[in-house]
């Protein structure tokens, strides 16, 4: 402990008292000195507060005299005293439990560490740049350092005749040679050195604010897209791994390049902050309403024509008077997509267990590996009613595209939110319209869609104890209809259940443990055979 000077001169007296009574006679009279002592430590505290006020007014009149004028805006910021810098990291780690004859066709499009031969993974590695640069321009830049490229498995298809009354064959892309409907085991393909955990910008956009309680402002860039709740929800919130793929497939990674108008009262910006601040899953602030122009091909994807997308949104959250709070939004897209094709073996089956089947006495039977669907589309050539034999059937046939405008790519998605004190419940539905292969894998056409999912959550804070936050969760969500942005936008029917449990013993960390009861399409390499597997995984999060 430091001393002051008065407590110095106490010690000093003290000692000078004890000294004396040990040197004087018995019979001396020490009060008197006992006083004087008393009457210069007094003068000396005195003189030290006197010291410290006469160096308050002077640093005071200092600091005035440097002061900026009255109603002066106060002095310019560093750029890194606007900026804030934060992140979070996930990796994964998943088991098979059973996938029947197929189990080479396991994969999902949310998530590549589904399937054989995999381990460890790491999902997402985000790092994010944001702040107020100026009262009317907020920032707001993140970047994943865990983006992988396609392509890191080849597959090479084979056929095996099975020899019937109906004159059928089948092929496999992974496992020719044996009859159906026991495929084996055996792969086909290679393996290529593709590497993975690349950096790719995800967000990347200003925030341009008109008044000064910030409830008017335009967003320009690269940002979501305010189409369904958990499309905005961010995966750093949320309870199931995955998104649902009802909701997921109409934009890929969430995101697109535009403008998005944004309105959210005064009085609607705490609580859409603080549902997320609490720990309540919430969504963030995309606004009351909302409004926007964007490409409509999906982020980090060039554009392939000249029709832009439109979407609106309107949601409304709203608190009772036990602070219980709901949440109903409904939105809509329309525009025209440019689907991505390659060459496939058309055949029969498609989005079920028996696909890959090539009857033998329809035109197309001999077709190779080589065929690219046709993109029945504005702005492609209509050959109408075209025998495909006619074009090649042997050596393949590729469509002839002449500035294609795309497919019919229309949604609209309600969604209801009740949230987890304790009890939480959420439920989104979208029907619409959107490119989709065909049955017969030939031509890719404008298909009816719908699907969507209801979630149940409780979240549990151990009081007593003090081990942490607990999120219990089931979930089920069902989906027919194309998947557009992969390759030839394949039919895909889901029908799955998972169920879960999120532990937050910090709140930096996380650990997710989910089971999944997957029917779902393998998307990602034709025939497109549908799959059913028990799947078991969890996820390590850190914030930062």
């Amino acid at each position: 402990m430091k001393l002051g000077v008065g407590q110095y001169a106490l010690a000093i007296a003290a000692f000078g008292l004890y000294a004396m009574a040990e040197a004087a006679p018995a019979k001396a009279d020490t009060a008197s000195e006992i006083r004087a002592l008393k009457a210069r430590l007094s003068k000396l505290e005195a003189d030290e507060a006197q010291a410290k006020r006469e160096a308050k007014a002077a640093a005071q009149h200092v600091a005035s005299a440097h002061a900026a004028p009255a109603g002066s805006p106060p002095p310019p910021q560093h750029w890194y005293e606007r900026l804030s810098l934060r992140g979070y990291t996930q990796m994964r780690y998943n088991d098979i439990l059973n996938g029947g004859p197929f189990y080479n066709d396991i994969s999902t499009v949310g998530d590549k560490s589904v399937g054989p031969r995999q381990n460890f993974f790491l999902r997402r590695a985000r790092m994010i740049l944001s702040g107020d640069v100026s009262e009317h321009l907020y920032l707001y830049f993140q970047n994943d350092f865990a983006s992988s490229p396609s392509g890191t498995f080849s597959n090479s298809p084979g056929a095996a005749v099975y020899s019937n009354f109906a004159q059928q064959s089948v092929y496999y892309y992974y496992n020719p040679g044996v009859l159906f409907p026991y495929p084996g085991y055996n792969q086909v393909g290679n393996y290529s050195s593709a590497p993975g955990n690349f950096g790719q910008i995800r967000d990347l956009y200003a925030d341009i604010y008109f008044d000064k309680d910030k409830e008017f402002r335009v967003r320009a860039g690269q940002s979501k897209i305010p189409y369904s709740f958990e499309n905005l929800q961010s995966s750093q919130n949320r309870l199931a791994l995955d998104r649902a793929d009802a909701v997921n497939s109409c934009c890929k990674d969430e995101r697109d390049i535009g403008l998005f108008f944004y309105y959210t009262p005064k009085h609607l910006r705490p609580i859409f902050r603080d549902l997320v601040k609490n720990n309540l899953k919430g969504s963030g602030d995309y606004g009351m309403f909302a409004f926007g122009v964007y490409n409509g091909q999906g982020a980090n994807r060039i554009e392939l024509n000249k029709g832009t997308h439109l979407v609106a949104r309107f949601t409304y959250p709203y608190v009772f008077e036990n602070g219980q709070i709901v949440e109903g939004s409904v939105a809509g897209y329309t525009g025209r997509f440019v689907p991505y094709t390659t060459g496939i073996r058309p055949s029969l089956g498609g989005g079920t267990n028996w696909a890959g089947f090539i009857p033998l006495n329809i035109p197309y039977s001999g077709i190779g590996s080589g065929f690219t669907p046709y993109v029945a589309g504005s702005g492609w050539n209509n050959l109408g009613n075209y025998q495909l034999a006619q074009y090649g059937a042997t050596n393949g046939w590729g469509p002839v595209v002449a500035n294609g405008a795309g497919v019919q790519d229309s949604r609209v998605v309600v969604n209801g939110v009740i949230y987890p004190q304790p009890f939480g419940l959420r439920a989104e539905w979208n029907w619409g319209v959107g490119p989709q292969l065909n049955a017969t894998q030939t031509a890719i056409e404008v298909k009816r869609l719908t699907g969507g999912y209801v979630e149940a959550t409780y979240k549990y804070e151990d009081k007593e104890f003090g081990t942490g936050t607990y999120f219990p969760f089931v979930k089920w969500q069902y989906y027919n209809g194309g998947s557009k942005f992969d390759n030839n936008a394949p039919m895909m029917r889901i029908n799955e259940w998972e169920a879960g449990i999120e532990y937050q013993p910090l709140p930096e960390l996380e650990f997710t443990v989910n089971y999944s009861k997957m029917d779902r399409t393998n998307t990602q390499a034709a025939p497109y055979r549908q799959f059913q597997a028990n799947l078991v995984r969890m996820q390590l999060q850190w914030n930062y």
